[in-house]
């Protein structure tokens, strides 16, 4: 972590292979998509922008029980004609199996889950189309995900915790015929990925969440800002496990965006989305629109607009393309700085 002033800046690394992507608990919850708990449905229309020309390209939707609990997904792609499903059932209010379906039935599975005594999710059997099966295996410490492995691509995550129980740390380890370990280390604030790299140190790159604006980067091979970055590191491995950090997710993207901003000749943006909101009753942020910028061309590339309705019937966004908010992304690009 590079300092600044006092608190310390952090990254993140997201791997982009597919096989290091190893399974996680299943998400059936409305707030594991980051919806509200009362959530009844989302649809999602999502527009390609090309040369100001708008063309729906994907549409899909969520659908959840009145506990919360993820019932069905589905999403058709308008652009190439395919397809998929997924249907959850449950048992005594946990979930029992998911269905997948899709237009290239190759891709056709099903999960089966099994718990333990103590109501923890304990196995995922995956069953192919073409009838092989993956395995993923959840083990506990302390009444908490401790270990997460897959006789499949032979990745074990393993879970680290601060002493209140908040998750601080996973560590990814792949077995590679013939040579070491492949390891990458992925740090956490409030649930959130904020840092990451592959062992040895390098590929350092850095997630920031501030506002309606994320921003995913990479830092470019510099030798004085990979030997601060370390220090902070060690600081967050010692500090962290006690809940002794000196800062909150909130405060530490501030100093991230400080940093970005500073030193734009260092860094590589990979992912930059904006997102708007509105407050229900309650005083929620309920998400009805997000943009994903072209890092190239530096101009929206596709905007999504999302329908929300609550289990009272009630409803915010719409899915139909809406110019003003269109507007107001475009100009929202003026204010974020793209190398």
């Amino acid at each position: 972590m590079i300092y600044i002033n006092k608190p310390f800046f952090l990254c993140i690394l997201l791997l982009n292979s597919p096989a290091f992507l190893a399974q996680s608990l299943p998400q059936i919850n409305a707030k594991d998509y980051e919806f509200e708990s009362n959530t009844k449905q989302v649809e999602i229309t999502t527009y390609n922008i090309e040369n100001d020309s708008v063309v729906v390209s994907k549409i899909s939707s969520y659908s959840f029980n009145s506990e919360g609990a993820m019932e069905s997904y589905e999403s058709r792609n308008k652009q190439n004609k395919s397809w998929e499903k997924e249907k959850n059932t449950y048992k005594k209010g946990r979930l029992h199996k998911k269905t997948g379906k899709y237009s290239n039935s190759v891709l056709n599975k099903k999960h089966h889950y099994t718990y333990d005594d103590n109501v923890h999710l304990s196995n995922e059997q995956i069953r192919l189309n073409n009838g092989n099966t993956n395995t993923v295996k959840f083990e506990y410490k302390d009444n908490l995900l401790h270990k997460i492995s897959s006789n499949l691509d032979e990745t074990v995550i393993t879970h680290h915790y601060t002493q209140k129980g908040h998750l601080y740390k996973k560590v990814y380890a792949m077995k590679q015929a013939g040579k070491p370990n492949l390891v990458s280390n992925h740090f956490y604030l409030e649930n959130k990925e904020i840092f990451s790299y592959i062992v040895p140190k390098n590929h350092y790159k850095a997630h920031i969440y501030n506002e309606n604006v994320y921003i995913g980067f990479e830092l470019i091979d510099d030798e004085r800002i990979k030997s601060k970055l370390d220090k902070g590191i060690q600081r967050f491995n010692k500090e962290a496990p006690k809940d002794n950090l000196p800062f909150n997710l909130q405060q530490h993207c501030n100093q991230t965006w400080q940093f970005y901003n500073k030193n734009l000749d260092k860094v590589i943006p990979f992912e930059i989305k904006i997102y708007k909101y509105k407050k229900d009753a309650s005083g929620n942020k309920i998400k009805y629109a997000e943009a994903i910028v072209d890092i190239k061309t530096k101009t929206i590339s596709s905007v999504s607009f999302y329908k929300t309705t609550f289990n009272n019937n009630s409803v915010v966004g719409s899915t139909a393309f809406d110019e003003n908010l269109f507007s107001e992304f475009k100009e929202d690009i003026t204010f974020i700085n793209i190398p």
